[in-house]
C-alpha cells in the first residue's frame, strides 16, 4: 500500500469518526521508510487519544507493514512555583526544586513535574536567572520537549516528570547570553 494510500485511509476514517476538527493534519506526517510505512497521527485533544487510537489499529490490521504513533497536541498553559523536590513513588524529599506545569490539549488537561536539580539551580542563578527566569526556562523547555514528534517523542501521559540537569541548564545559559 503507498503512502498516499495510507494516508487517504486514515483521513476517511478520520471523517467518518467525526475527528476531523480535532485531527491536526499539519503536525500529522505519512512517511515512506524503504517499504515499511510510517504514520504519526496527532490530535488537538488529548480526550480523543483513543478513537484515533481505534482508527490506527484498524488501519494497521489491514496493512501490518504500517507502524504507527498516535500523540496529542499539548500545550503549556501555565507554571506554578516551585516546590521541595521529592521522590514521586516514596515521598523523599532529595535536593533540587519540582515546578508544577500544567498542559493543555483541547479540553484535556494533565500536570507535569519538571525537576530543576541543585546544580542546574546554581548555573542558572550564576548566569543571572531570578525565580520568574527559570520559570521561563521551565516553560521554554516543556514547550520544547513537546514540539519534537516521531517516534522518540516525549508522552506526558506515560512520562509526566522531566529534568532540566546541570549540563541542561548550562546550554540553555549559553543560548539565552548568545540572543542577548
Amino acid at each position: 500500500m503507498a503512502t498516499v494510500d495510507v494516508e487517504s485511509k486514515f483521513e476517511e476514517k478520520i471523517r467518518q469518526a467525526g475527528l476531523m476538527p480535532f485531527f491536526s493534519a499539519n503536525e500529522s506526517h505519512f512517511l515512506d521508510l524503504e517499504g515499511d510505512l510510517f504514520v504519526e497521527i496527532v490530535a488537538r485533544d488529548s480526550t480523543k487519544l483513543p478513537e484515533f487510537g481505534r482508527i490506527a489499529a484498524e488501519v494497521k490490521a489491514e496493512n501490518p507493514s504500517v507502524k504507527t504513533v498516535v500523540r496529542a497536541h499539548w500545550e503549556v498553559e501555565a507554571v506554578g512555583d516551585l516546590v521541595q523536590a521529592y521522590n514521586v513513588q516514596t515521598g523523599t524529599p532529595w535536593f533540587g526544586a519540582l515546578y508544577p506545569v500544567t498542559l493543555k490539549s483541547g479540553s484535556g488537561t494533565k500536570q507535569i513535574w519538571v525537576e530543576v536539580t541543585t546544580l542546574a539551580s546554581r548555573v542558572l542563578k550564576e548566569h543571572g536567572f531570578d525565580s520568574d527566569a527559570t520559570k521561563r526556562v521551565v516553560r521554554d523547555f516543556v514547550a520544547d520537549q513537546l514540539s519534537i514528534g516521531g517516534a522518540s517523542y516525549w508522552d506526558p501521559e506515560r512520562a509526566p516528570q522531566l529534568e532540566i540537569s546541570g549540563d541542561k541548564a548550562e546550554y540553555i545559559a549559553s543560548k539565552r547570553s548568545a540572543k542577548q
